[in-house]
């Protein structure tokens, strides 16, 4: 009988595993660009009221 290796007995935690990875590293990655624009279009606004 052969040996069934660890991501064969345990598939499904690893798929769910790099499921919630990759959504929450899209998350933070969103998260970061909202607030670089937002950063930037207030440093442009105060730059036009000067």
């Amino acid at each position: 009988m052969r040996n069934t290796s660890w991501i064969r007995k345990n598939w499904l935690l690893v798929t769910s595993v790099s499921f919630v990875g990759v959504h929450l590293g899209t998350y933070f990655i969103q998260r970061a660009a909202k607030q670089s624009v937002k950063s930037q279009s207030g440093s442009k606004q105060k730059s036009t009221e000067e």
